[in-house]
């Protein structure tokens, strides 16, 4: 009888053990889906501030219309539809309002002959500055939603082992 109690007790010592590897592995879990949770949010914060910079250039896109500085304007466009590719692309949201390329007024000179080179130079400093900061705050904001997005991908991945480990266990 006493060789079959030692058995038994390595047994019971094994599902104690289980049991609180168990435990630690829930609590893991929860603690990962918590972060996750705070960097959905966080990511969900830096999309709305991609947002506002967006309209800020859509903003800018229309002054420069509305002055005829066509140079600018191209090359917002080219930047608006390269932060609008990026979202899209990282983000895909079920439902996209209107292009905002598509807003532009219409009959306005972009595509027409507009001014000459020399009005470049009109474009105040201040606006170039303001473009600039725009352009590396986006370039800032980008490299952050891609660590966030990159980060959320290591923590889903931790969690599915996590899952796994924990289907696995009696």
């Amino acid at each position: 009888m006493a060789s079959s109690v030692a058995p038994y007790e390595q047994l019971v010592r094994q599902v104690e053990a289980l049991k609180a590897e168990n435990s630690h592995l829930r609590q893991e879990l929860r603690d990962n889906s918590s972060h996750l949770s705070k960097l959905e949010t966080e990511t969900s914060g830096m999309k709305e501030v991609l947002k506002h910079l967006q309209g800020k250039l859509e903003q800018e896109a229309r002054v420069l219309v509305s002055s005829g500085q066509t140079e600018v304007l191209e090359q917002l466009k080219a930047l608006q539809m390269e932060i609008t590719s990026l979202y899209n692309l990282k983000f895909q949201p079920p439902t996209l309002g209107p292009e905002p390329a598509a807003r532009t007024p219409e009959g306005s000179p972009v595509h027409g002959s507009g001014p000459s080179k020399d009005s470049f130079g009109e474009l105040s400093r201040a606006t170039i500055r303001l473009l600039e900061e725009l352009d590396r705050e986006r370039c800032f904001l980008l490299n952050e939603i891609e660590k966030e997005e990159k980060e959320k991908l290591w923590y889903y991945s931790q969690l599915q082992g996590l899952s796994k480990r924990l289907d696995e266990l009696p």
